[in-house]
């Protein structure tokens, strides 16, 4: 019924409690974790294959060799799942709620027009345990998501497999789980349920903390850009305004950071944002 797609890379501190959150799973359905486990120079492989042994009905191995790259191992990891659904779940975070597979299952059974499902997260980050923005609502389109100047948290995210399109645009992005979900959307609307089932972990080895204001807003732009063409500009006004605030958020913390040669280049997109607003996206590096 659905498959867990958990990629991972250098996450040997992390990886046990993230395999944990997965098997301990009460449902009354049978499930899968699938694990791709890209080539690590520490001790994650192991800890991976110890765990496939102890619970081989429930993990399978993808050990890619050589190194597949972020991108593409989250690709092919989700697309190899066998499930109806697909659950995500990164190596260096984990779930908290031993029913939450069955939660969500039990609601995307009962609402077919409904294409992902979410929930709250807590965020870990220097030891200290945040609350999840709270939403107003919780129903959400893609309109939705473009509008958020943040995405829904990877390790709430479960979707119908068969609404998982790949375009070739979806392998060259940074941001793969952001992409995933404008992508999904398309096919149906998104739930958003109002427990806490999962913690997301904000560490220095994480995607969030390697890339600086100036390269974030630049690789956003280009699969903004990216996905304003694979819809057709269907949601060009929304996706603008994302920009327009993406500037204005990322300069700030330029500032804030003394990053003053990337504030700089921020504002000047800034103003050219009326002539072309995707024209930053070839700065990103």
């Amino acid at each position: 019924m659905v498959s867990v797609s958990m990629i991972t890379y250098n996450h040997e501190q992390f990886i046990a409690e993230a395999i944990e959150g997965v098997v301990m799973q009460k449902t009354n359905f049978p499930f899968e974790l699938v694990i791709g486990e890209d080539l690590s120079t520490d001790n994650t492989r192991a800890i991976c294959v110890e765990y496939q042994k102890k619970y081989p009905d429930i993990i399978r191995l993808r050990l890619n060799n050589p190194n597949q790259g972020m991108m593409l191992n989250w690709i092919n990891n989700i697309e190899s799942g066998q499930g109806k659904y697909i659950a995500l779940c990164d190596g260096d975070d984990y779930w908290t709620d031993p029913f939450k597979l069955q939660k969500q299952v039990d609601f995307m059974e009962a609402n077919p027009d409904f294409a992902m499902c979410s929930h709250k997260v807590h965020t870990l980050m220097c030891g200290v345990m945040d609350e999840n923005i709270e939403m107003e609502r919780d129903v959400l389109t893609t309109e939705d998501i473009i509008k958020k100047d943040w995405g829904l948290l990877t390790a709430s995210i479960f979707f119908r497999k068969d609404a998982h399109k790949v375009p070739e645009w979806y392998y060259t992005v940074k941001n793969g789980d952001y992409a995933l979900q404008l992508i999904v959307s398309l096919s149906g609307k998104i739930k958003f349920l109002p427990e806490y089932m999962a913690v997301y972990r904000q560490h220095l080895g994480g995607m969030s903390s390697t890339l600086k204001p100036l390269n974030q807003t630049a690789w956003m732009v280009y699969l903004l850009h990216e996905f304003d063409k694979y819809t057709s500009k269907g949601f060009h006004k929304a996706i603008v305004e994302r920009i327009k605030r993406m500037y204005k958020i990322q300069i700030y913390y330029a500032k804030g950071y003394s990053l003053r040669k990337a504030a700089a280049v921020l504002t000047m997109y800034q103003k050219l944002v009326f002539v072309n607003p995707f024209m930053i996206k070839s700065r990103r590096k």
